[in-house]
Parts: structure tokens; C-alpha cells; sequence
């Protein structure tokens, strides 16, 4: 059915969602669209439910709110389930802690309905700050969701770039296409506070496997609400840390997207690790002075990438596995 579903999946919510509620009630759309707020309620301890229906009601809106639970947890899990549970062919994940702007909604319907080939879209992400963010937040903005994701007013996005998860929209049909060629994911987005991610990419990145496109647009503008606990060093480290397996994943689905039809095998998977250190090598010295002065915007980095490099040197067969099996449901030959 032609419209737009907003899907929140809410894991212990009841804080957040009242303001991002209230950004909602106040879209301005088209009365020839139509649209809902399903919030899908993730094992919330909280009262979530209670929350989203009571504030939504309190706006008096003729626009339904609809709570459906799932019980397995995780965000990935969270979202199938709204996906299956979602009235209209237009998907939007917005996170409890997106504030959309009150054009969002319009905006999507128009750029999915007016693009056959596009499967998804994205737009601008302001951080929304409790406290003044660290000078670093720039520089690692991306990690939080947050960042102008293309370039002008509309973009395709090529070869390996992607959408964050947060504000994304997509079409319910390119997403049971994808399915029906059997495609799955490898990655779980956030489960309960456990901060590794990549659903959200890798999802764009079946997408352009299966044939579609992705795109930005200067028209979707949200803020994402980021609360003091999540812009301490201690919080971007640990998210940065728990990388490596995301990374493994995204190296398979890079190698397709570029076109190369290379011949890899376990051996130069190893070549490229070892080759990766030895190139890290001469910042050694520099990487040691960084972590030790704090400098986060150098040596995170540098150490994630060592830590990748050792990982993927020690998992070749894993990504081998990958590669082949992604292979096979593009037609490689």
C-alpha cells in the first residue's frame, strides 16, 4: 500500500521518545499521503509502551501510533520485525533519539516515489548535544550517525558509500527483492548497550549487489539527540574496538562492488595483512606518543586498523567464505 511507515524500535525508551514524538507530531504532509508511527517495543523493561501511546495521544492527531513487541533481542531483530509489521511500502527508520525535521516525511514519499531504480535514501544528520560535545566529535561524527551524507541537493552514492541507519528510508519492494534472491545479513546491529554495528551498511551495500541505488538528499534534515554518556573516549573507544568482524564482512562486499574479479584466496588475504602492518610500521613511535598524550583523532584509528589487520591475518578462511558466498548469489563467474 503506497505510504510511509516510521519505525522506532524503542529498547527501554520511555526517556527519549516523548521529544522525538513530538518532532513527528508535527510533520507537515501531504494530505494525499499516508503515513503511521509504529513503534516496535524491544524487550523493554521500561514503560515505553505506555509512554509513546500516552504522548502521541496527547497531540490529538488523526495519524495512527501503532506498538507491536519483539522479543529477540537487537536492533537488526527489532527492525525485521517492523519491516514485516509495516502498513506501506515506504520504510523509515528513525531511532528513539531522531528528530525529524517537519518536512521529512513529505520528503521521503516524494524521493522514493519518484525514483524506480532507487531503493534508498538519506539526508543531513545534526548532533543535538546535552553537553558541548569534545573537539574530537567532529572528526569521528560518522561512528555516531551524525554528518551530511553527499554532496548538492541529490546524489547517487557510488562504489562503496552508504547510509547510517538513522533517518534512512527504503522501499519495502527492494527489500523482498533482495530476500527473494537470498540474500541475508552477517551483521547485528546494536543489542541491549553492546555498541557494534554495521546492519545499516550492509544493508546498502546488498542493495547496489542486487542492482539498485542509494542516495542522498539535502531535503531529509533530522538531529540526533547524543546524551553525555555516549561522547566520553571510553564510549568511542569500545564502539571502535568491537569493529574488526564488521570489517571482515565489509572487505567482502568491497571487493564486489568495485568489480574486481581478482582471483583471492587464503594466501592473498594474508599478503594484504601482512602488507597493511608493515606499512603501519614507521608510525609506531608516533601512535605510542598519541595514546599516551590522548590524541584520539591518531592513534584510534591506527589501533583499530592494527587490530583489524591482525583479525582478518587470523580469519582469511572466514572472509573466503564470505566472498564465495556473496559470489554466488550476484553470478559471479
Amino acid at each position: 500500500m503506497q505510504g510511509v511507515s516510521v519505525v522506532i524500535c524503542c529498547y527501554n525508551s520511555a526517556l527519549r521518545l516523548p521529544e522525538t514524538l513530538r518532532h513527528l507530531s508535527k510533520q507537515i504532509v501531504s494530505s494525499s499521503i499516508r503515513w503511521e508511527v509504529l513503534i516496535v517495543n524491544n524487550n523493554s523493561t521500561d514503560s515505553t509502551a505506555s509512554v509513546a501511546q500516552a504522548e502521541w495521544k496527547s497531540y490529538k492527531l488523526a495519524i495512527p501510533l501503532r506498538i507491536v513487541d519483539e522479543t529477540k533481542p537487537g536492533l537488526s531483530a527489532a527492525r525485521e520485525k517492523g519491516i514485516g509489521e509495516a502498513l506501506y511500502d515506504y520504510l523509515l527508520f528513525c531511532d528513539d533519539d531522531n528528530w525529524l525535521a517537519e518536512d521529512y516525511v513529505n520528503n521521503v514519499y516524494g524521493l522514493l516515489a519518484g525514483n524506480a531504480t532507487l531503493a534508498a535514501v538519506g539526508g543531513n544528520n545534526t548532533g543535538a548535544y546535552e553537553v558541548t560535545p569534545p573537539a574530537w566529535m567532529n572528526f569521528f561524527g560518522n561512528s555516531y550517525a551524525i554528518g551530511k551524507q553527499g554532496n548538492g541537493e541529490f546524489e547517487i552514492l557510488e562504489g562503496t558509500r552508504y547510509l547510517v541507519g538513522a533517518g534512512m528510508a527504503f522501499k519495502r519492494e527492494a527489500y523482498q527483492a533482495i530476500k527473494q534472491k537470498g540474500f541475508g545479513f552477517y551483521l547485528t546491529d546494536r543489542i541491549g548497550n553492546k555498541v557494534v554495528g554495521g546492519g545499516d551498511v550492509e544493508l546498502c551495500f546488498i542493495f547496489k549487489l542486487a542492482g539498485y541505488s542509494i542516495a542522498y538528499s539535502a531535503n531529509l534534515n533530522l538531529q540526533h539527540y547524543m546524551p553525555a554518556g555516549r561522547i566520553t573516549e571510553a564510549y568511542l573507544v569500545k564502539m571502535w574496538h568491537q569493529y574488526s568482524y564488521s570489517w571482515l564482512v565489509f572487505e567482502a562486499y568491497k571487493l564486489l562492488l568495485t568489480g574486481s574479479k581478482i582471483a583471492v584466496d587464503e594466501a592473498y588475504w594474508k599478503k594484504v595483512a601482512r602488507q597493511r602492518l608493515l606499512e603501519k610500521a614507521p608510525f609506531l613511535l608516533r601512535y605510542i606518543k598519541s595514546k599516551v598524550k590522548g590524541d584520539l583523532i591518531f592513534y584510534l584509528p591506527y589501533e583499530v586498523e592494527l587490530m583489524y589487520n591482525v583479525y582478518l591475518l587470523r580469519n582469511t578462511d572466514k572472509l573466503m567464505e564470505l566472498i564465495n558466498e556473496l559470489r554466488s548469489k550476484v553470478g559471479y563467474e
